[in-house]
């Protein structure tokens, strides 16, 4: 699936030129509200709890905790690639691995970048359940399994969790999972079809037209979606 950073920052995109559409609650005025819409304005994260609301989607809530969960496991993925690419590179290949995966991380400091993730993954878990997904309860255990025992070998992605709450972690640990492994298969669909339409396509172009199509119906379901964006 296309994670990379420039689909995130279309997802950051996506989402403050859709807050004009949102009920936006805030308490500020005009010019600082124009502020906090901007896509690459950090947010001050000083004042916040983990109760605090960030967004709501459909009626359910998504508070501070949840948001910094999702950053977490960005992290905590990043340090996973490092790790992947300390062992399988060397030199100056490495060497612009490992500041690339540095820039990652900061990247991931953003409220906004954070924010923009969630709404993506619990948006499309969302339409997933509407057509009918269901998560393969063995395909979901071993991908949790999959990702624990990379996470016991990877020193700096396991010293992350250990600075977290341990009971949010593995409450939420399960629920995040179920989310990506459905969101997943929306993409996998998709693929699926690019293939049957273009059959002769490479596998770069069918890539790159399920990537497309992926933006298209995430656009589409963040329209049908009752969204409300707190601002900090």
């Amino acid at each position: 699936m296309c994670k990379k950073r420039l689909f995130t920052t279309l997802l950051i995109l996506i989402v403050c030129s859709f807050l004009a559409g949102c009920q936006i609650n805030a308490a500020s005025n005009p010019s600082e509200e124009k502020k906090s819409d901007t896509g690459n304005e950090d947010v001050s994260m000083e004042k916040l709890t983990n109760e605090d609301k960030v967004v709501t989607i459909n009626g359910m809530v998504y508070t501070y905790a949840d948001l910094k969960f999702f950053e977490l496991m960005s992290k905590v993925e990043i340090e996973l690639n490092r790790l992947q690419d300390q062992q399988s590179l060397t030199g100056k290949e490495l060497e612009d691995k490992l500041k690339y995966w540095d820039e990652q991380i900061k990247y991931h400091d953003n409220y906004n970048v954070n924010l923009s993730k969630m709404i993506e993954q619990n948006s499309m878990y969302l339409l997933a359940e509407e057509k009918g997904l269901k998560v393969d309860e063995q395909v979901l255990q071993k991908k949790i399994d999959d990702f624990t025992q990379k996470v016991d070998q990877a020193e700096l992605a396991k010293k992350l969790i250990e600075a977290s709450s341990s009971d949010e972690y593995n409450t939420q640990l399960n629920t995040y999972f179920k989310q990506r492994v459905l969101t997943e298969e929306i993409y996998n669909i998709l693929k699926e079809d690019v293939k049957k339409e273009n059959p002769d396509a490479a596998e770069q172009e069918i890539s790159y037209l399920t990537d497309k199509k992926y933006e298209e119906l995430y656009m589409s379901q963040m329209e049908s979606l009752n969204l409300t964006i707190e601002t900090p």
